[in-house]
């Protein structure tokens, strides 16, 4: 089961995303060449330097749901209609992180626990700092349930705003998919959809997935750092994908002319994914799929769309077909007044009357088709995958200590059925490699470092398997890097890999947002005794740079005395798991030896009675070279594309027009 089977609860209104964007460009990490003036708008720290990384819910309601004989969308259908999904009241809230200034295309939720209330409590926003107790939100009476949202990195970014004209930020869309675990249910009387999902999942799960769209990140503008979400909660079971659906995987066509922008669709509509579920329905997901007009939500309108399941060969990719080679299951039903907000773009299509799909629909592929002018023909939007084969990553982000190993779990399915089949592997780095930095220089100038070097940094086997069930786990070890820092003044070193059917066929469309990330710590020996001016010093301060939230009002982590200070908090945040949302550093880019360091600092105390001094440096340590840099590629931006997803995408569209790729 997943969040589009039945029983499901829809919800809608706004999130929060507090983010700091010093550390977007790769550069700020040198701390030689850090100025004050980089934690500063105008002097190059981003659209948000002070940010406090933290993300969360903002007026969200269950505006829709689908039982298993009915839609329900007022609260005369079931009072579960109208409440709110909120942040935890008895703790801080969830914080988005970067896997890394090099890799800001996959930015994961850490820390988030949600709750189902009334929603009769109160709200108040605010701007606290990193790591300490966030303004909570509370509702009245006992949560109908309350679960932990396993961390995940948002996919499919695509430019979901019409208006393209100067594509930014604020007009990208991109979808979250994962569980809720350890999930706690209150008796809620006289709501059947509540009941039945608490039957149909099992104990202690359930599967959401949302779309954030419509960011404000022009601090001009009321909406500042919040955009807006729509989403779906439905039933979980252990053996599934957490982070997708192992259904029917509808793969659009981008434009791939040398001037178009990396994520506009050819056809009009984004991949979509769906799932053929009993009772001879199909559940399909356009929730990220069709393209909005501005930030609130409105869909475009592009004319009549019809979900269909093509009678042609499943191997052919097909622009356009006859009425007699399509099986219409229905029409889309966006064009209505408040579908995407009670529906989170969710519709379900019943084919149990029409004979031929009963039979067939397993072995067809689908087709998302348009009519045409003449009445007798469709044009082909978007069609399932060439034979319905596809593969994917689960987790598709990992954080690896050198000399260990992490495993990532891949689903292979041919029309959503579990398939036997051979995977194959191969270094593939996307949208990596962007510094957030544009066309405007650091001064003194510092290098932009490369990435995935050295090549054995990170190893992998060439293929694998999977079982009857379509199941494989991919081991990724993490090498001794050699040098340590390959990217002088930063941790470790990033790796992309990216994954196939074998027998996958020529000129399939593939999903480039599928290929994993991973990021390898370097090695790290730590002394007997570390001492603040040698070991603790150049981390902490390099921290304080990038994250002036924590300086200018909790502590400043260059200065002694302030840490000292503050040490029992700051031993609290860095023992912290990582799965915590106070958990230090928030950004997880810092090995296990260096934190442990770090903590075994805080507690050891040297003959004063505090933490180990040490001896300042006579002179400031040169600043370490990276290996190689990426070729540098001049991009013109505008004043809302700076420091952001949309200029890494921006730069990777000039590196792919000049062959300059990282």
């Amino acid at each position: 089961m997943s969040y589009l089977d039945i029983p499901r609860l829809h919800f809608s209104g706004r999130f929060q995303a507090d983010i700091s964007t010093i550390n977007n460009d790769v550069r700020h990490f040198s701390n030689a060449g850090f100025q004050e003036k980089y934690q500063t708008m105008a002097g190059g720290g981003g659209w948000n330097p002070e940010g406090t990384a933290i993300f969360r819910l903002v007026d969200c309601r269950i505006t829709g749901a689908r039982a298993p004989h009915r839609l329900m969308s007022t609260p005369a259908d079931d009072p579960v209609i109208g409440m709110a999904l909120e942040n935890a009241d008895d703790r801080v809230f969830g914080k988005l992180v970067d896997l890394d200034p090099q890799q800001q295309m996959v930015s994961q939720i850490w820390g988030m626990r949600l709750r189902l209330t009334s929603g009769t409590g109160t709200s108040a926003p605010g701007k606290p700092g990193a790591g300490t107790s966030d303004t909570k939100t509370s509702g009245v009476g006992s949560p109908a349930f309350v679960g932990e949202f396993v961390p995940t990195g948002f996919t499919n970014l695509w430019l979901r705003q019409q208006n393209t004209s100067a594509p930014h930020d604020q007009m990208l869309g991109a979808l979250y998919q994962s569980i809720l675990r350890g999930v706690t249910w209150q008796h809620h009387p006289g709501s059947e959809i509540l009941h039945a999902l608490r039957l149909a999942s099992e104990e202690g799960y359930l599967a959401i997935e949302f779309n954030v769209y419509g960011y404000g990140r022009d601090p001009a503008i009321p909406r500042y750092t919040f955009g807006r979400v729509n989403g779906t909660i439905g039933p979980y079971r252990r053996e599934e994908p957490k982070h997708f659906v192992m259904g029917r995987q509808l793969v659009a066509a981008l434009d791939q002319s040398p001037d178009a922008y990396p994520m506009v669709p050819a056809n009009g509509v984004f991949t979509f994914q769906a799932k053929v579920l009993a009772h001879d329905v199909l559940a399909a997901d356009f929730g990220n799929s069709l393209q909005i007009v501005d930030a609130s939500g409105t869909l475009a309108d592009i004319g009549t769309l019809q979900m269909a399941v093509l009678k042609t060969d499943p191997d052919t990719l097909q622009t356009s077909v006859t009425g007699d080679q399509v099986a219409i299951l229905g029409t889309i039903n966006y064009q209505q007044p408040g579908w995407y907000d009670k529906t989170a773009g969710v519709q379900d299509f019943d084919f149990s009357k029409d004979s031929w799909c009963v039979a067939n629909i397993a072995h067809q592929p689908l087709a998302l088709v348009q009519p045409a002018a003449d009445g007798k023909s469709y044009t082909v939007l978007v069609q399932e995958t060439l034979g319905g084969l596809h593969v994917r990553a689960d987790d598709f982000v990992c954080r690896i200590e050198p000399g260990k190993s992490a495993s990532i779990a891949l689903h292979a399915s041919r029309l959503g059925a579990p398939l036997a089949a051979a995977v194959a592997f191969a270094p593939n780095t996307g949208l990596m490699g962007g510094t957030g930095a544009g066309d405007q220089p650091l001064n003194p100038p510092v290098k932009t470092p490369s990435i995935a070097t050295p090549v054995d940094g990170a190893t992998w086997p060439k293929s694998l398997k999977t079982d009857a069930g379509g199941k494989a786990a991919l081991t990724i070890t993490a090498g001794q890097l050699n040098p340590a820092f390959p990217r002088g003044y930063i941790d470790g070193q990033l790796y992309g890999i990216g994954y196939q059917l074998a027998e996958q066929p020529d000129g399939s469309p593939d999903n480039f947002w599928n290929f994993i990330s991973v990021l390898v710590f370097s090695p790290f020996h730590a002394p007997a005794k570390p001492e603040w001016f040698a070991d603790i010093q150049p981390i902490l301060t390099q921290y304080g740079n990038l994250y002036p939230i924590m300086s200018r009002h909790l502590v400043d982590l260059g200065d002694y005395a302030s840490v000292v200070a503050h040490r029992k908090i700051l031993e609290l945040a860095f023992s912290l798991p990582i799965e915590d949302p106070n958990h230090m550093p928030v950004t997880r880019d810092m090995s296990d030896a260096k934190r442990h360091m770090i903590l075994s600092w805080l507690r050891t105390p040297g003959a004063d009675g505090l933490p180990v001094k040490g001896t300042p440096p006579v002179a400031a340590a040169a600043p370490l070279e990276p290996m190689a840099t990426v070729a540098d590629v001049k991009v013109a931006l505008g004043p809302l594309q700076t420091e952001g997803k949309t200029t890494v995408v921006r730069e990777f569209q000039a590196r792919r027009k000049t062959g300059k790729t990282p």
